[in-house]
């Protein structure tokens, strides 16, 4: 007990105040600066070179608008001659920063409200009525069991179902694909951005760039770099896969995968990833999207004028594949993957009805294969302000005083002299008053 009064007497009554003493060595001499260059080195490098801490950031606001254009013929025994035009494979007409292009198909035709026998498979293939169950609908069915076991050919019978007949029979689909004249489509992409904390606004078609250029212009590196105008075939062909193959859907062993071709904007970067908007807004450099199409990525030039920044680099457009399980999108790395699943189509069913001449209603049943492309667009704008600069510079200035801490630590508890540097470190001293009183004291 008489401890912990003691304790707290001095936790109330002691002031201890910090003692400046010179230590003649070079050893911490050496080490107290190799830790305040350090610790300069991660303010000025990294916080304000590499993170630009000096600028007040804003996210971009962003609107994209796609358009597909281009015409298939096909001529086969079930459809004969017929045209196929962006209404027809373009599914649905207009999505979020994303699109459907319709690359194959199965078609089920005159469908009708009816019974008529299952596809056969291993749950479906029976011998007998006794083999079905009235009223039943699995989770792969085409429609509610009569209990009836009918045949399906000369060979097999299968229970009988209320459903659509003919039931869709999937088993085989088209190869090559149904059309694979989309590999030369092309997509034009319009894209706004907008920073509403700076209210700076941009678009990725220039102001010189005429009606009568875009309906003549196709994207290429070297004659058109300002076309934002893409080939279907191009863009997959850059993201490291065949246009042809990626058409087609190639049954897998479960599980099955499927995929899409992922565009990545990214708007009017400066230097590691930011734009400078300095004094006035008009300072910044307009940004078209141009991209220059290697590999697996791809960068955006800028059209600079001259009281543009002369650090304003180009900022980038990536063409990456993404893998997709369940339709449900994993970005993944910024890299190219190495590997990708063979099955790397979207597919969707989809159905158009009429009526026949008697008045009784049919439809005609399409299974859509085909390939999903999602514009990515991120970007980030800073601008000089007094209030982040404070903010960052008083904050390295405590960060200097972590090097005396560490210095006082190693000299005071690590090095062989810490008990003469401790004592020239602390001085007790006793109240004036009672020191005085014992010194007068006989």
């Amino acid at each position: 007990m008489a401890g912990c009064c003691a304790a707290l007497a001095a936790f109330l009554f002691e002031y201890d105040t910090p003692r400046i003493v010179l230590i003649r060595s070079r050893k911490v001499g050496l080490m107290n600066r190799a830790v305040q260059l350090l610790i300069l080195a991660y303010v000025i490098g990294w916080v304000f070179v590499w993170e630009k801490g000096y600028q007040e950031t804003d996210s971009v606001v962003s609107s994209v608008t796609t358009k597909v254009k281009g015409v298939a013929v096909t001529n086969t025994s079930k459809l004969g001659f017929r045209i196929w035009d962006v209404a027809d494979y373009v599914i649905p007409a207009q999505q979020e920063n994303s699109l459907f292009v319709m690359t194959n198909m199965i078609l089920t035709m005159n469908q009708t409200q009816d019974l008529c026998p299952e596809i056969p498979d291993v749950t479906t293939v029976c011998k007998s009525d006794a083999n079905c169950t009235a009223g039943s609908a699995g989770t792969h069915s085409n429609g509610v069991s009569t209990g009836r076991c009918v045949p399906f050919n000369r060979s097999v019978k299968t229970c009988e179902v209320a459903a659509w007949c003919p039931v869709e029979d999937d088993t085989h689909v088209p190869q090559p694909a149904f059309l694979k004249a989309a590999e030369n489509f092309t997509l034009l992409v319009k894209n706004n951005i907008w920073y509403p904390k700076f209210n700076f606004s941009k678009r990725n078609i220039l102001p010189n760039i005429t009606t009568t250029y875009l309906k003549s212009c196709i994207y290429d590196a070297k004659t058109d770099p300002f076309c934002p105008i893409f080939r279907l075939g191009k863009i997959v062909e850059n993201a490291g896969h065949s246009f042809q193959d990626m058409a087609v859907e190639v049954l897998l062993p479960p599980p099955r995968y499927t995929g899409c071709r992922a565009q990545r904007v990214s708007w009017l970067q400066f230097q590691e990833g930011m734009v400078v908007l300095e004094n006035e807004v008009s300072l910044c450099p307009s940004t078209s999207w141009v991209p220059r199409l290697p590999a697996c990525t791809a960068r955006l030039s800028q059209e600079r004028p001259q009281a543009a920044p002369a650090s304003v680099q180009p900022a980038e457009w990536t063409i990456r594949p993404c893998q997709l399980h369940s339709n449900i999108l994993s970005q993944g790395p910024r890299s190219c993957p190495s590997h990708l699943p063979r099955s790397i189509l979207l597919l969707l069913r989809f159905a158009k009805y009429y009526r026949d001449p008697a008045g009784k209603e049919q439809r005609t049943l399409i299974k859509a294969y085909g390939i999903r492309f999602d514009i990515i667009v991120f970007g980030k704008a800073g601008k000089f302000d007094i209030i982040p600069t404070m903010i960052n510079i008083g904050s390295g200035l405590a960060l200097l005083g972590m090097a005396t801490v560490l210095c006082d630590i190693i000299v005071l508890y690590c090095m062989k002299k810490r008990l003469y540097y401790r004592e020239k470190k602390y001085k007790y001293v006793e109240d004036y008053e009672q020191g005085l009183a014992s010194e007068l004291d006989p």
